[in-house]
């Protein structure tokens, strides 16, 4: 009986699920990635928040003690110090917010590449195992009739003999 034929391809093969895995890899690096930055982003907007708050906070206090004549000179300036640097940090929480969304557009664009090379790769794993398929089936067809054209002379010759006999 002849040696079972070895698929020609078979190291193509390998090389494409190794591709398919890194692939993969990278993909799951570049979704956590892009959460990771989301959430910084979220952050920074929660920080904005907060201190929006605390600058309207600080104005209605302000305004109540106006209001009722308690306020004093110099806690009228430290008030106003105290919003006038609130907006100045809620401005660098702004440029910050900025810089992070762009970081995420980054991330964002990334991970649409990484999803990309992984749809890519696993298309030409599944070429390559279809054409596996097909070889075997090919193969399979070829033993059948070289085994039924075997069968068919060992049954001719048998009949010969058989024929022979009588």
């Amino acid at each position: 009986m002849p040696a079972k034929p070895k698929y020609r391809l078979e190291p193509l093969l390998w090389m494409k699920e190794r591709t398919l895995r890194q692939a993969e890899i990278a993909l799951a690096k570049a979704i956590k990635e892009v959460r990771e930055e989301e959430k910084k982003l979220w952050r920074f907007e929660e920080k904005k928040k907060e201190i929006q708050n605390k600058r309207q906070k600080a104005r209605l206090e302000m305004s109540g003690k106006i209001a009722s004549g308690q306020s004093r000179v110099k806690e009228s300036q430290f008030h106003l110090g105290f919003i006038q640097k609130l907006k100045e940090d809620e401005a660098a929480l702004e440029k910050e917010i900025d810089e992070q969304k762009e970081v995420l557009e980054r991330a964002k664009g990334r991970m649409k590449r990484a999803r990309r090379d992984y749809m890519d790769s696993a298309y030409e794993l599944n070429v390559m195992k279809k054409h596996k398929e097909l070889w075997m089936k090919k193969e399979r067809q070829a033993l059948s009739a070289l085994e039924e054209k075997q069968m068919n002379e060992l049954g001719n010759t048998v009949y010969q003999m058989n024929r022979m006999r009588g």
